[in-house]
């Protein structure tokens, strides 16, 4: 990292996933615990210093930027790579667990980038190896996912990461006539610049979840 900055002329991002401590950046970083054993203590003073262990411990290494919070909901005890890393299945404490981490994280000087938009946890497969499907009705998943994005964006959130995940209700409502509605958000305009950007009001960075 500092041989690259050293010849860069503009600041690199440094991205790790700082999901459950320091070890998402250093093998010997604090092992806080997962973002479901901090939601099962139900205090948002700890999900704040559970942010900023995160946040402080990559910051010592040179992380600027980490792909968390996690701001998916457990809906599905099948889905084989969700549940301990989400915030639980209420969605209402998963919006005010994961706006609150947010926030402590970006008032540490580092960028927040929370996932796996437009939402993981309904399907059972995983989303990184096969597209998945977020089955919810356009109207519930304003109420849940969509709630809890429209709250980390309203306060400020700065990236946003988009999944291999289809969404084709939410899709079919914002624009029933859109060919997008067999494609992963990762892929699909009407969820990226509709969505996302119009509907939502996000004008953040928006990164790709799918690198294979």
């Amino acid at each position: 990292y500092d041989e690259m900055s050293s010849i860069s002329q503009i600041p690199l991002l440094k991205a790790s996933n700082l999901e459950d401590g320091g070890t998402g950046a250093i093998t010997d970083g604090t092992s806080f615990g997962s973002q479901e054993e901090v939601a099962a203590c139900k205090s948002l003073r700890l999900v704040e210093k559970f942010a900023k262990c995160c946040a402080k411990e990559g910051n010592e290494v040179g992380i600027n930027w980490t792909f968390s919070p996690v701001s998916d909901i457990d809906y599905n005890y099948l889905n084989p790579i969700m549940n301990i890393r989400t915030f639980g299945s209420d969605p209402e404490l998963v919006k005010a667990y994961a706006t609150a981490y947010m926030k402590a994280v970006q008032d540490q000087g580092m960028i927040s980038c929370a996932k796996h938009f437009p939402g993981d946890g309904v399907d059972y497969r995983d989303q990184h190896l096969h597209p998945t499907v977020n089955s919810l009705s356009n109207s519930k998943w304003y109420e849940t996912y969509g709630n809890i994005y429209k709250s980390l964006i309203d306060n400020g959130i700065l990236s946003i990461m988009v999944a291999h995940i289809l969404a084709p209700n939410v899709v079919k409502d914002y624009n029933d006539k859109s060919k997008d509605i067999t494609l992963p958000g990762s892929l699909n305009r009407t969820l990226l610049k509709g969505v996302l950007r119009k509907r939502l009001n996000f004008n953040g960075l928006i990164v790709s979840d799918a690198t294979i």
